[in-house]
Formats: C-alpha cells, sequence, structure tokens
C-alpha cells in the first residue's frame, strides 16, 4: 500500500508546525520549577512589555517539552536564565532538585550561560565563549536553539541595527548549527524567519519569485505525488509519497551560490532544483528497495533528468542525511527533485537528533564543535572539521582571498583541525592562497560544495587569463586593446562574435580560448566575418600606466590635451587606480592615421609625467 500526500496549502504556516499553546507543567519536578522561575524573574519584563518569565522561557520550555520529553532539558529551558540574568547559583537549582536531576539541569544549564554573552569586557567575554566549548551536549544545543528561535519570532521589538545583527547571527550560526544537529525542518525556520531582518531587500524579491513558481501550482504537485505513488505500486513497495517546500533562504544561498559559479543567474529560480522535493518514503529498512524506485524514476522521467545532479547520500551520507537524490528538468516549468529514502531514514533527515533521542537512538555524534571570531562571533562545526572548515563557516567568500589564517593568535595551516573553542581569524589580501584541489581532502562535506564552486571560478579566471594574453597580438593588429571598447561601442559585432563562437559572454570567450576548446584560427576568423578589425572600426587604442607619483589631479586633462594636439577624438575612457596607487588608462580615439599615432606616441613619450608602459595601436 502506498500512501499519497493529501494537500490543501503548498507551504503550511511555520507558526502552527512550531506552535506550542499554553505551556502546561506534564510532572511535579517541571511545576516546581515553574513555579521558582516565576519567582526568581518576577517584575522582569521583555521589550513587547510581556512578562519575560511567562511569554519566553515558558514558551522555550513548552517547544523543548514537545521536541523531546526530556525531564531535565524541560527544566533546563525554563530556568536557562536565572543565572545569567537573575544571579542565582547552581547550589540552588541543585538544592531545588535533589539527586542526578539537579545534577544535569544544573549541568545544562551552565552550558547554556557559559553559552551567552558576559556583559562585563571584551576579554571576559571572549573567554567565557571559549568555555562553551567543553559543553558539547545536545542538551544544551537544543535548548539554544528553541531560545534563539523564539528571540527571532519577536526581533519586530527590536532596533534596526539589532534585527540585522541578530538575523545574521541566526543564519550564519544558529541555522548551521541546527544543520549538523541534522534538524533541517528547524533550520528552515530559523532561517526563514531571520531573512526578513538580514536581507530585507532580497527576501521581497525571493519570496515573490517563489510563491508565483510553476512548481508551486497545488495541481503541479498533486499530479506528481499520483504519478510517483503509481511508480512505488509498480515496483511492489509499500510506503508513502510526500513533499517538502523549500526554505526562502535555503533557495536564495542555493541560488546565490549556483550564479557565482556561472551555472544560472540570480533571477533564474527555475535553476534551483528543491524548490519542491518530492519524497519516495519505503516502510522498513529495506534500502535495496530504494535503488529499485531510482531505477523506476530514471526511467520515467527519462530525457528530463539532469544527468550531473544525482547524488547517493545513502550510500555516502552528509552529515549523518542519507537518501538518493534525483533531478528533473522539465520545459516551461523548472528543476524539480525526487529523493528516495526509507521512512526512518526521513525521520532523521528532518529532525535529526531529535528523532534519534525519541527512538533511542546513539545521540554522540551530534556533538558539533564550537568555534569564535575575534569579535565574539560564533560558528559550529561538524567533529574533525579543519582551519579550511572554519574559514568556509566564517565566510566563504574567503576561500580564493586567503592570505593566512591565525588560530587563537597563531598562524595555523588550513589542514590543521580546530578544537572547540579555538579563535579563528581569518586574514585577507595579498599574497593569496591559490585554491588547489587537494583541499577537497582536507574539509569536509560542507565547505566541499563551495569550494568545488570556488575551484571552478579558480579556474575559469585563470583560463580567462590565458585567453586575454593569447589574444592580445590578434586584436591589437586590429586597432583594438580590449574586446569591452568593442561592446561599450559597437554591441552588435559583440554579440555577432559570441553568437558565431557559441559563448554566452566574453568571459566564456576568452576562458573557451584560453582553454583551447576555441584555437586562435576560428578566432580570427569570427573577427573578420563580424568585422571587428582598423579597416571597420578605424580606431586607435591607447594604453597608459604609471606609478603612484604620476597619478595626480590634472593628469587625465593633460593626457586629453595631447590628443587635441593631433586632432584626435576621444570616444571612450577607462581608467582605474591600484592599491599601491599605480594607475592604469586605456582610451579609444578616432581621427587618428598612422602618422599622427607616433607623434602621439613621441608627445607621451615627452611629456613630464613618470609613464611604466606605453601602448598605441
Amino acid at each position: 500500500m502506498v500512501d499519497i500526500q493529501n494537500i490543501s496549502e503548498i507551504r503550511p504556516s511555520i507558526s502552527e508546525e512550531f506552535s506550542v499553546g499554553t505551556f502546561v507543567p506534564r510532572t511535579e519536578a517541571i511545576q516546581r520549577a515553574y513555579d521558582w522561575g516565576q519567582q526568581v524573574h518576577a517584575g522582569q519584563v521583555r521589550l513587547s512589555g510581556e512578562p519575560y518569565f511567562e511569554t519566553h522561557c515558558a514558551w522555550v520550555a513548552a517547544f523543548v517539552d514537545k521536541l523531546v520529553q526530556q525531564e531535565s532539558w524541560t527544566i533546563a529551558a525554563l530556568l536557562h536564565d536565572t543565572v545569567e540574568d537573575q544571579g542565582e547559583t547552581f547550589d540552588e537549582i541543585k538544592a531545588l532538585f535533589p539527586g542526578s536531576l539537579g545534577e544535569e539541569v544544573a549541568h545544562i544549564i551552565d552550558g547554556l550561560t557559559k553559552m551567552s554573552n558576559p556583559r562585563d569586557g571584551s576579554t571576559r567575554e571572549m573567554e567565557t565563549l571559549r568555555k562553551i566549548a567543553m559543553f558539547r551536549d545536545p542538551a544544551v544545543f537544543v535548548v539554544k536553539l528553541a531560545d534563539k528561535s523564539h528571540n527571532l519570532m519577536t526581533l519586530h521589538y527590536q532596533s534596526p541595527s539589532k534585527q540585522w545583527q541578530k538575523a545574521t547571527e541566526a543564519i550564519r550560526a544558529y541555522g548551521k548549527l541546527a544543520g549538523i544537529l541534522n534538524c533541517y525542518r528547524w533550520r528552515r525556520w530559523i532561517e526563514d524567519m531571520a531573512f526578513p531582518y538580514s536581507e530585507p531587500a532580497a527576501f521581497k524579491k525571493v519570496k515573490s519569485k517563489i510563491d508565483s513558481d510553476p512548481r508551486l501550482n497545488i495541481n503541479f504537485i498533486r499530479y506528481y505525488l499520483n504519478e510517483l505513488g503509481h511508480l512505488m505500486e509498480a515496483e511492489g513497495v509499500e510506503g508513502s509519497i510526500r513533499f517538502t517546500v523549500n526554505g526562502y533562504w535555503q533557495a536564495w544561498d542555493k541560488l546565490q551560490r549556483m550564479a557565482r559559479s556561472h551555472r544560472t543567474s540570480l533571477d533564474d529560480f527555475s535553476a534551483v532544483n528543491d524548490i519542491v522535493s518530492f519524497r519516495m518514503l519505503v516502510r522498513g529498512d529495506d534500502e535495496t528497495a530504494c535503488y529499485r524506485l531510482l531505477s523506476r524514476v530514471n526511467r520515467y522521467f527519462s530525457r528530463n533528468l539532469d544527468q550531473d545532479r544525482f547524488d547517493d547520500y545513502i550510500a555516502s551520507p552528509q552529515n549523518g542525511y542519507r537518501a538518493l537524490q534525483v533531478t528533473a528538468y522539465l520545459p516551461g516549468t523548472g528543476a524539480v527533485e525526487v529523493a528516495i529514502a526509507t521512512e526512518s531514514m526521513e525521520g532523521e533527515n528532518s529532525w535529526g537528533v531529535i528523532y534519534a533521542i525519541n527512538n533511542n537512538q546513539d545521540i554522540r555524534r551530534y556533538r558539533p564543535v564550537q568555534i569564535l571570531t575575534p569579535f565574539g562571533g560564533t560558528r559550529f562545526l561538524q567533529e574533525g572539521s579543519t582551519v579550511l572548515d572554519g574559514v568556509a563557516a566564517i565566510q566563504e567568500f574567503y576561500l580564493d582571498k586567503i592570505h593566512k589564517v591565525l588560530v587563537n593568535g597563531e598562524e595555523r595551516h588550513l589542514y590543521d583541525t580546530l578544537n572547540p573553542g579555538d579563535v579563528v581569524e581569518v586574514l585577507s589580501g595579498e599574497p593569496h592562497k591559490t585554491p588547489e584541489p587537494d583541499w577537497l581532502n582536507h574539509c569536509n562535506a560542507s565547505t566541499a560544495r563551495m569550494l568545488r564552486n570556488v575551484l571552478a571560478m579558480v579556474n575559469l579566471k585563470a583560463a580567462s587569463r590565458r585567453g586575454r594574453d593569447l589574444i592580445h597580438n590578434i586584436i591589437s593588429a586590429r586597432g583594438i586593446l580590449d574586446l569591452d571598447d568593442v561592446r561599450a561601442l559597437d554591441p552588435n559585432r559583440i554579440e555577432a562574435l559570441l553568437g558565431l563562437l557559441a559563448c554566452a559572454t566574453l568571459d566564456n570567450l576568452y576562458a573557451a580560448i584560453g582553454g583551447r576548446s576555441i584555437s586562435l584560427e576560428e578566432f580570427e576568423n569570427a573577427l573578420e566575418l563580424v568585422g571587428i578589425s582598423r579597416t571597420t572600426l578605424r580606431w586607435t587604442s591607447l594604453r597608459v600606466e604609471g606609478p603612484e607619483a604620476t597619478n595626480r589631479p590634472g593628469g587625465l586633462a593633460f593626457f586629453a590635451g595631447l590628443i587635441w594636439q593631433v586632432d584626435g577624438n576621444i570616444l571612450r575612457t577607462v581608467s582605474s587606480t591600484s592599491k599601491n596607487g599605480d594607475f592604469r588608462l586605456r582610451m579609444i580615439l578616432s581621427g587618428i592615421e598612422d602618422e599622427q599615432r607616433q607623434t602621439l606616441m613621441d608627445l607621451f613619450n615627452a611629456s613630464h609625467f613618470q609613464i611604466s608602459l606605453l601602448e598605441i595601436t
């Protein structure tokens, strides 16, 4: 029998799934904790004006209790601020709950207290934050995530600067923490609550695009739920067919990564394959049934399959996530993902450590390593993560800009293992380390995904530079120093050139020439066919470079005066200044014949400006 999900709405309200209702203590000890918490926090209010304990602490406890009915966790959630905010002692807590219960509650609250930012100076703050590493207890992380979740729900009471700060921290640190704990539904919730505050303009754009996406049409989803159900029945596999809709932030984050690797544009949400994900869930633990279904799915989608987007996370789990993932690109609609897993796999895929606890499974692997930035920011990594993983977690854009990395103030190798509480500082700039394929052997799966995109970009840039160097003599003989000038002044010729050579952009063209997929002969013939030549354009191109001492006010006007002396006209000027102050100037001129070119060169060489390079075509 195959159970097919019945749907009435595409994106169920987050507040419904994570609603806790009124908190009702279910044991005598929890009731005792509630009564004491009320006394300790009496008179304390939130920015909203509501009583602190009854709104915040009670919600955190109710949510934790809903997820995991562990008495000590619920009590710790109720009392998580008693030591930090109210100055109560752990001895008082232990006395209130004699025996092992008090010891466990005190341990969790101690971890939560050390995770909070102290208010008496940056040095003390850093030392306190470093101590969190010793509390690698899933209970501490779950309660802290619940605490952060409720704070996000009430973020509208904060100032705009605080909203941005806390929302950004939530995405970069606590969303990642939920992911490491394999609680992907929780992660999406945290990120989507934070997204409107971290990037308001982007959120508005993304929400509008996704909400109107044809893949979220209810009839579209119903059709494929039924089709996949028929496939499961035909294979004789019992189970269920479900679907999930990706979070707004997750979709935007994936689209940005794809755009950076030149796989799509920032406007093409059709390329994001898990806007909607269809889940084929096998009853029982029969992994072989998953592979049988995979064959059915591949035949069903046939020519629409994206051969480059198949992942076997059953054979090679990613941070505990297990499933077979197939992507099909449906013309006129976009990419869709089909995931195949057992029901128990899917339980852990969605709620990770929570599912493991509720099913009496070992949770020791859910012990992430917390690292810090010099300014007190926090990031969570998988156990065994390297300095390279730390760099990616702090900011993936650093991966191709690393000058050196300091760990606790000392330079460390990228392959070194990070320890809990390490303070990681990334120094960017020149000279920087060039990303290498070997780096992939010294990082976790999450970093590897980012790194593959970076390596592709590095290789593309290197090929593009080679291509520019290879064509220099060819285009300079035609009076051109940069094809960007042709694009600016005669764009139709560039469009014709790119179309003839089957390239989307000039960068793609340079990379194709640098990678030898387009020969120099092919390139030169194409230039001739589209009319990019000295005869048709009748341009003279000039490039001049000089040191910082030459880069002073009036320089551009002086050079323009030299061109005026030979009766030339300036069609385009492009200038830039390097970090060390050196200047670069390129001009496109008209009305200059061969004799005037020599005169112009003599005038530049005889000028009082110091020039390190002069090129006139």
